[in-house]
């Protein structure tokens, strides 16, 4: 049979080929379809413009690097890794062993994906293979605490030499400076004694303190993008050069003070900042981990538990009511009722039988099944996390802003260096003279201030963050440009609550007191809002669960609660009730009928219920100039329902995970994109998006794909989690401001040749100050202003 190609991206088709009742055309993904139907409410033109984009990308994602059939994959973390020059280094430490037939390291997930032979290399000894110069390769599940002691170590162990050393500088030097002999007057031996001690000090500051920023200099040198760490390392390094060539010719007016400061104060503000990142992890651990990694194998009428590595084709898997499946099959033995929506997103408990495929990840709410694996061992759940990590480290990390800077500001400081020296020899200016002024501008043009303007700003914002219940994962997005353009949202458990309720109670309040009786002793998604109503008064007999209701006698009358359908084949239904069923249908909510004696006395309401604030959220966004896009699995009856309440942009119905993450790339076209959802199903969308906040009740899937974690169900914390990123990056900027200040007043005076040892460190402490004070003020999250 010839293949189809697919009608959007012109890529083959699987069979059959996803279609649609109301599209014209085939396509190879649910994702496609949707994006064909977006692009047919578009002018022509702009239209076909994003029609050949996508095909150029669809097609430049099948185009694969060739890679032997017997390559195997590995994510790994790596602690060190702080800049997108960092990713390019790691990757060439790591293509260059055996074994490694290529790696991709993301700076903004910390990450490096390594394909490898697994006949000359073992993953195992992978990290310690890749871990070099200073840059730490863990397993994905290891602790960090170990690094966090390094860190500790480096802080307290300089700190203590260096208020060693400037408490010498305070008692000894810093009064010569300025013509006075010091508190205790000192002959020249005894002065150059103290100074040998402070330069024992300083080097150790420099060598062990600030390793980490001497190797981020290293590394920016080595793969030719200058960051702030080289800039750093260039004022902290020069500083030391010429204070160890003073020292050496018997001069006491050396900058040992403004390399221990410069180290210092920048690891003590790194640090900071590490800190209060980390504080994220506390809220983070309270996120119930929703991957499974043991099974119930029934193997001869007897059940073990075994690590789902360990299944086989064709074994049979037992899971019981309120348990998540642990593994993609099919239904060879019971019936129950499955909650998808952690998958799929849709809201509507599944019921389930024999010869039914069921996902892993899904939580069975009714009864018991048997599972029985197919011809491979698959899982839903694994295969969303490995898509979630490839969209991850597939993005290259966005350089700091500081060391977007820095990228142009190192040269020319160099520059500066070379024409000052150059200046005052033609000036006749000896070559020492020269040499000092030189060498002064190096020193000054990288105050601590400059070191201390990103970190402290973001440190200022995850803290603000965290105040609110708002975890910020990365830095990167107070960095990055976030003009959003376009924000699209998961609705169910994101726009809606994510649980059943009871939206009717009928025309019959007897009907509604047997229906919560009976339901007491049910077990799916729908039973638990219609159970809250019962009472004490009366008690069931001859309860008995199906697949689609239930029944049971009270008070001597044999009542029937459950789908109409199959209430239908035992009791009469009018049409007026008929039209009752069909109506909340089509607004999304599940219609159950209530009878007994032969006729249906009652249809009750149960649905999954839009949020109050959502309405509200959904106006402000589209009022800031937003594009707002609700992305749902539901069925299109249900997303109409959804349109009519909050009046979306966009909508799209019966989305796969696979789906979502498409959508998310073709909506890009209309500029930057954040996504915000709740559920595994969201995972490959929140990764893939400029900006992902995964909200409210969400699974740790989605909280690891994501930028943004809001564990709180609270709507108005994500014009909150904008906001944050807005006044954050205002402060980067500020900070900067004042930081360049000191540049522009400094740099003059070091060119002129005036600047002394005194002066260097009196500027440097004010406009460190400065950027401390600014990045301490408190941030009001719950402004008007809120989306940028």
């Amino acid at each position: 049979m010839k293949a189809e190609h697919c009608t959007l991206c012109e890529l083959e088709t699987p069979d059959p080929p996803v279609t649609d009742s109301d599209v014209d055309g085939v396509f190879c993904c649910s994702g496609c379809l949707h994006v064909y139907k977006l692009l047919q409410n578009m002018e022509g033109e702009q239209a076909e413009q994003l029609r050949r984009q996508t095909i150029q990308k669809r097609r430049k994602e099948q185009k694969q690097d060739t890679l032997p059939e017997n390559y195997e994959e590995a994510f790994f973390k790596v602690n060190g890794m702080h800049c997108s020059t960092c990713e390019s280094f790691v990757e060439t430490l790591a293509d260059r062993q055996d074994g490694i037939y290529k790696s991709e390291a993301s700076y903004a997930s910390e990450m490096i994906k390594v394909y490898y032979d697994p006949t000359s290399i073992e993953p195992r000894i992978l990290p310690q293979k890749l871990s070099k110069l200073g840059y730490e390769v863990k397993p994905v599940e290891s602790s960090e605490k170990e690094e966090q002691l390094n860190e500790v170590a480096r802080i307290i162990i300089g700190g203590f030499f260096g208020i060693i050393g400037l408490l010498l500088y305070v008692l000894f030097l810093y009064p010569t400076y300025l013509g006075g002999d010091g508190i205790v007057p000192l002959t020249t031996s005894e002065k150059l004694f103290f100074i040998s001690n402070i330069f024992v000090m300083t080097t150790f500051v420099l060598g062990y303190t600030g390793f980490p920023i001497l190797r981020g200099a290293w590394v920016s040198l080595s793969v030719l993008k200058p960051n702030m760490d080289l800039l750093i390392t260039i004022a902290a390094v020069s500083a030391y050069v010429y204070s160890v060539g003073a020292m050496l010719t018997g001069s006491s007016e050396v900058y040992f003070d403004v390399t221990m400061a410069i180290i210092l104060v920048v690891s003590i503000g790194n640090y900071y900042e590490k800190k209060i990142k980390a504080g994220k992890q506390d809220l983070l651990a309270k996120l119930t981990e929703k991957r499974i990694h043991y099974a119930r194998l029934l193997q001869n009428g007897d059940t073990k538990e075994i690590a789902i590595e360990d299944l086989n084709p064709g074994d049979r898997v037992l899971v019981k009511a309120g348990e998540r499946i642990p593994i993609d099959g099919t239904i060879v033995d019971g019936q129950g009722v499955v909650n998808e929506s952690l998958m799929t997103g849709e809201s509507m408990p599944v019921s389930k039988g024999v010869g039914d495929s069921v996902l892993s990840g899904t939580i069975l709410t009714q009864n018991a099944l048997t599972i029985e694996i197919g011809d491979t061992v698959e899982s839903t759940i694994d295969d969303l996390m490995q898509m979630m990590w490839n969209i991850q480290t597939a993005r290259p990390g966005q350089q700091r802003l500081a060391d977007r800077i820095a990228a142009w500001f190192v040269p020319a400081v160099i520059l500066l260096g070379i024409a000052t020296f150059a200046y005052h020899i033609s000036s006749g200016a000896g070559a020492t003279e020269s040499m000092l002024a030189s060498l002064a501008v190096l020193i000054v043009s990288c105050p601590c201030a400059l070191g201390l303007a990103t970190p402290l700003a973001i440190a200022s914002g995850i803290r603000s963050g965290l105040e609110n219940e708002i975890i910020f994962k990365t830095a990167a997005v107070f960095e990055e440009q976030m003009d959003t353009a376009t924000i699209a949202f998961d609705k169910t458990g994101t726009l809606t609550t994510g649980t059943m309720q009871l939206l009717d109670k009928g025309n019959n309040q007897q009907a509604l007191r047997y229906a919560a009786q009976l339901e007491q002793y049910a077990s799916h998604p729908i039973a638990e809002p219609l159970a809250a109503y019962a009472t004490d008064q009366n008690s069931a007999d001859n309860f008995t669960s199906y697949s689609t209701g239930i029944s049971g006698e009270i008070d001597g009358k044999h009542i029937f609660v459950g789908q109409p359908e199959w209430i239908g084949d035992h009791l009469q239904i009018t049409k007026k009730q008929w039209k009752q069923i069909d109506c909340s249908r089509n607004e999304g909510n599940v219609p159950v009928a209530v009878g007994w004696n032969g006729q249906v006395e009652s249809i009750l309401v149960v649905g999954d219920q839009v949020r109050p604030e959502a309405p509200n959220i959904i106006q402000s966004l589209q009022a800031a100039g937003k594009k707002v896009a609700i992305i749902t699995g539901d069925s299109k009856q249900a997303g109409d329902a959804i349109r009519k309440k909050l009046n979306p942009d966009f909508l799209f119905t019966e989305t796969r995970p696979d789906s979502k993450s498409n959508i998310i790339e073709e909506l890009r076209k209309f500029g930057r994109i954040a996504m915000i959802g709740d559920g595994s199903n969201d995972a490959p969308a929140l990764a893939q998006a400029d900006l992902g906040i995964a909200f409210g009740n969400l699974t740790a899937i989605a909280a690891d794909s994501a930028h943004v974690v809001i564990p709180k169900e609270q709507l108005t914390l994500i014009p909150a989690a904008f906001n944050a990123i807005r006044l954050t990056k205002n402060r980067i900027r500020q900070n900067l401001g004042w930081a360049f200040l000191y540049n522009i007043i400094t740099i003059p005076l070091a060119i002129a040749g005036t600047i002394n040892p005194l002066f260097a460190a009196v500027a440097m402490a004010t406009s460190s100050l400065l950027v401390v004070g600014n990045s301490s003020r408190n941030m009001n999250l719950m402004s008007e202003e809120s989306y940028s």
